[in-house]
């Protein structure tokens, strides 16, 4: 009899699991940016929403949780029900590289359900127009000079970019200071104010460069950009370092899988769209769409190479 109740019980629950997953969404859709208001991260969440809720036909709330290079956010996602309603920006601080630096309330590779990439930054490092040094070079022989007087701010601690410079520094034993800032508009106005000497960040920089107000001393991600291709990498400079860059849509452990089915293929079309092309474009990003399980794949395959990485360089918990 036990075993009979129990076989019904299990039965009643995977029904409940597809009615529940067949009406959804039913209510308002909340997703939380792990970084500040103004930033690359909250524009494109903000284009992302609207373009959700003209397929999902429901609204998607945009709430802003920064702190801890994203990782705010994914520890809150993580006490959140698994229904579909809360979902989340995993970026790769969160994702791939303060697990390795810090102790977490979360593990990123068990404790959430993966719903899709949907872009990756070009990263880079700059400075404003009147700082004395105009290449990635000048600027380690500047610090070299100046120990201890160059402060550069970043979007958070345990960021791609905030590891990417710990590794310069390691590598031409440079002393300067890391000001975390909670986002990369929050960076942007450091500099522009005279706060801090540089920044290594995200393209939130891009008008300022453009401008000519901050110029653009290296790209920390693997490529060039296309619209400054005479800027080289790290790489290109001569440094063995590149930053891994992944911006992707999450939410806890658990949610139904037609759920994320249904999430995953709305965001795809989203991503499809002008108005989120157009952002990308202006932003100077790029569109990386992948589904939930080539982006589990692509963090999990990130995250332990990014793990060895943070161990040699001796930066580990």
């Amino acid at each position: 009899m036990k075993y009979l109740f129990a076989t019904l019980f299990a039965v009643l629950s995977i029904v409940a699991s597809f009615t529940q997953a067949a009406e959804w969404p039913k209510k308002t859709i909340k997703l939380t940016v792990g970084y500040g208001a103004g930033g690359t991260t909250d524009t494109v969440s903000r284009v992302l929403s609207t373009e959700l809720e003209k397929s999902l036909g429901k609204k998607v709330t945009v709430i802003n949780k920064p702190g801890g290079g994203g990782s705010v956010a994914a520890a809150l996602s993580k006490a959140q029900r698994p229904d579909g309603y809360s979902i989340f920006t995993l970026t790769t601080g969160a994702a791939v590289l303060s697990p390795h630096m810090q102790n977490l309330p979360y593990d990123p590779l068990n404790d959430f359900s993966f719903i899709s990439q949907i872009a990756q930054w070009n990263l880079g490092i700059v400075a404003p127009k009147d700082a004395p040094y105009s290449s990635i070079q000048e600027l380690v022989e500047y610090v070299k000079q100046h120990p201890g007087e160059v402060s550069y701010a970043i979007a958070g601690a345990g960021t791609p970019q905030h590891l990417a410079m710990e590794r310069l520094s390691q590598q031409e034993s440079l002393k300067w200071k890391a000001i975390p800032f909670k986002g990369g508009a929050a960076s942007v106005t450091a500099l522009l104010g005279g706060h801090v000497d540089l920044m290594a960040g995200a393209t939130e920089w891009l008008p300022q460069v453009r401008s000519g107000e901050f110029k653009l001393l290296s790209i920390i991600t693997d490529k060039r950009m296309a619209e400054f291709p005479n800027v080289p990498t790290l790489i290109d400079a001569g440094y063995d370092i590149s930053a891994p860059s992944i911006l992707g849509i999450a939410g806890p452990k658990g949610i139904p899988d037609e759920v994320v089915e249904k999430l995953a293929s709305a965001i795809q079309v989203a991503t499809e769209s002008g108005d989120f092309k157009e952002i990308i474009e202006k932003l100077a990003m790029q569109v990386n769409y992948l589904d939930a399980k080539k982006f589990e794949e692509n963090v999990t395959e990130t995250f332990h190479k990014q793990g060895e990485i943070i161990q040699l360089s001796g930066l580990g918990k």
